[in-house]
């Protein structure tokens, strides 16, 4: 579903405005808007307010207004039925377990990107975490690496890579059942499904194995989450679609500059 959370679920931006006036600052392709009469007019009341506005590009708003009306629905009236029923039957602690299973196994795709952009403590840290946690943590389902060696899990991904290294997002994309994307991360994002093991499936078990664990393994996520990093960004939005869009976008922008 629109649920991309193996991408954003820890969205921890601020507030901002997504705008398509002009520009005199820009960080990668996304653009800072030059103070209109608004701002002015804000200053001048001494209102003591940061507006923090990016400008992304969106040459395809209402196909994806339109995917994005689909996806919401999906959530609403799919999904969501289906993880309160998954949390009725599976205890959060084996959840929990199936989580840190799923991490486990897709070790690579965190661990050559660390590589690719140069994180080389990171990408030690991963193989220890695979080490440990494969080992005393039976198959993967505990984290005794972050329980008691304080070792995290190094978030990298292939779109953050490219990002690293200066490519642009271009413009936004709102993808059927993945939800909220852009130009770049969809490269990335094939990419990560070339180093992620689970893709071994299609090879040698079903075409649709490895769609299939994908698929429960954000079903798992989701039920976790209990569907709040969404939903609290797009039930209190004026206009949801605009909201998802920003927080995505700034999400990304943050992830590449840390």
């Amino acid at each position: 579903c629109l649920y991309n959370t193996a991408v954003w679920a820890d969205v921890g931006v601020e507030s901002s405005h997504v705008s398509e006036g002009k520009t005199d600052e820009t960080v990668g392709d996304v653009k800072v808007p030059a103070t209109d009469s608004f701002d002015e007019d804000v200053e001048s009341e001494d209102v003591d307010v940061e507006l923090e506005t990016t400008f992304v590009k969106d040459p395809i708003r209402p196909y994806n207004r339109a995917i994005f009306g689909f996806n919401d629905k999906l959530y609403y009236y799919g999904f969501k039925p289906l993880y309160k029923g998954y949390n009725a039957v599976v205890p959060e602690k084996a959840r929990i377990g199936v989580r840190n299973f799923f991490s486990n196994i897709r070790t690579p795709v965190r661990f050559f990107n660390c590589l690719f952009q140069g994180k080389f403590k990171g990408a030690g840290t991963e193989l220890l975490r695979l080490t440990i946690n494969t080992t005393i943590g039976v198959g993967g389902f505990s984290d005794p690496a972050k329980k008691f060696f304080h070792l995290e899990k190094q978030d990298e991904d292939f779109g953050q890579t490219l990002g690293k290294y200066g490519m642009g997002s271009n413009y936004f994309i709102e993808w059927p059942f993945l939800g909220p994307s852009n130009v770049r991360d969809t490269i990335g994002f094939v990419g990560d499904v070339a180093l992620d093991p689970i893709t071994l499936l299609s090879f040698f078990v079903s075409p649709f194995a490895s769609t299939g664990a994908s698929g429960y393994d954000t079903l798992n996520e989701v039920s976790i989450d209990k569907g709040e990093t969404y939903e609290n960004i797009v039930e209190p939005a004026i206009d949801p679609y605009i909201a998802l869009q920003d927080a995505y976008t700034q999400n990304r922008i943050k992830k590449i500059k840390e």
